[in-house]
Formats: structure tokens, sequence, C-alpha cells
């Protein structure tokens, strides 16, 4: 049998994509399917991000730590280069509006769980954090965080510990930080 120039081409194109090696020849569907078969009970959200960068790293965390979804509130359009391919193997969720967002997250029995720091609400540091069952890490957009009325709708507000001078982190920075300390965690107790 002849490989035909389109077979070469496909070829080429799965090894350029962002996955592990054994994934290289399956198509997105299937790897989409197989991520989402092995995804743990936990998702992350993000509302009204500005910056394409964080909605592409919060999404690419998504995946790498194999959340079950990212959910966004906000603007639905991002550019999707920055996610290098995970918009299709994840599951992203959009919500228009918070109203619709806590609805959802209802429905879909998430322990919502604000990451903010510098706010007048009661914090715990993620050091000392105990992680609920199916948690919902909510992350706000820089400069504005989380709004008053999102903290209070929380059954938690988590805090990075910060050790210099820098006041906060990136959307992209903390929720990596969060999803592997849910994970650091979830190794532990195996």
């Amino acid at each position: 049998m002849q490989t035909t120039l389109d077979q070469i081409d496909i070829f080429a194109q799965n090894q350029n994509k962002n996955v592990l090696d054994k994934f290289k020849s399956w198509s997105n569907e299937s790897i989409k399917t197989e991520v989402q078969s092995n995804s743990i009970p936990a998702a992350v959200a993000m509302f009204h991000i500005n910056g394409d960068f964080n909605i592409s790293a919060l999404l690419r965390n998504t995946n790498f730590f194999n959340f079950a979804e990212c959910i966004y509130v906000g603007r639905r359009q991002w550019d999707r280069r920055g996610a290098v391919g995970t918009q299709n193997y994840t599951k992203l969720s959009y919500c228009g509006d918070e109203n619709y967002f806590w609805s959802y997250i209802k429905d879909h029995n998430y322990t919502p769980i604000a990451i903010e720091n510098n706010v007048n609400f009661p914090i715990i540091n993620l050091y000392d954090f105990e992680f609920p069952e199916k948690p919902l890490f909510i992350f706000g957009e820089e400069g504005n965080g989380l709004s008053e009325e999102t903290l209070k709708q929380c059954a938690s507000i988590v805090k990075i510990p910060d050790f210099g001078s820098v006041r906060s982190l990136n959307v992209g920075t903390a929720s990596g930080i969060i999803m592997s300390e849910y994970r650091r965690t979830l190794y532990k107790n195996r």
C-alpha cells in the first residue's frame, strides 16, 4: 500500500501536537474522550478575564492536572493560540453571566472555593486548607479580583502564601499552584 501525501501531512500535524507521545497518533476526539474518562472531580472557573493569556493558561493547567472542566464567565471570544490545542481535549464551559454560573455549579454539585488575597474576609492559607470533595476553584480578574458578592457565596476563601514583595500572581500562575497542591493532596491520600 502506498502512503499518500495526505497521510504524511496528517502524521506531521499530529507530531506537532502538544500532547504526550502516546497521543500523537490519536484524533482530537479520542484524546478528549480518554482525558475526560480519567479526569478528577474538580474544576476551575475564571471571572471576567480580559487577557487571553490567562484563559489559555488556565485551560492548559486544567488539562495538565486533568481537572474535569474549566468554566469561564465573561467575554466569550478569546485567542486560542495560547492554549496550544488543549481546548480540543479539555471540557470548557461558558456561562454568560454570574446567575447562570451559580446555577450551573449548584447543578453540578461543586463546592465553590475563591482564590483571592487582599480582601476583608476571613482567608485560609493554602497550606492549612482542607480540600472539600468536588471543589471548584474560582479565580478573578487581575486588578479587580472577585466581587464581594462572589466571595460571600463561596464556601471558603483561600490565599496562596506570599514570601516576597509582589502583591499577587497572574491567574495562570496562581491556578497552577492551586491545582498542583490539590493533586499533591490527592496523591498523598491515595
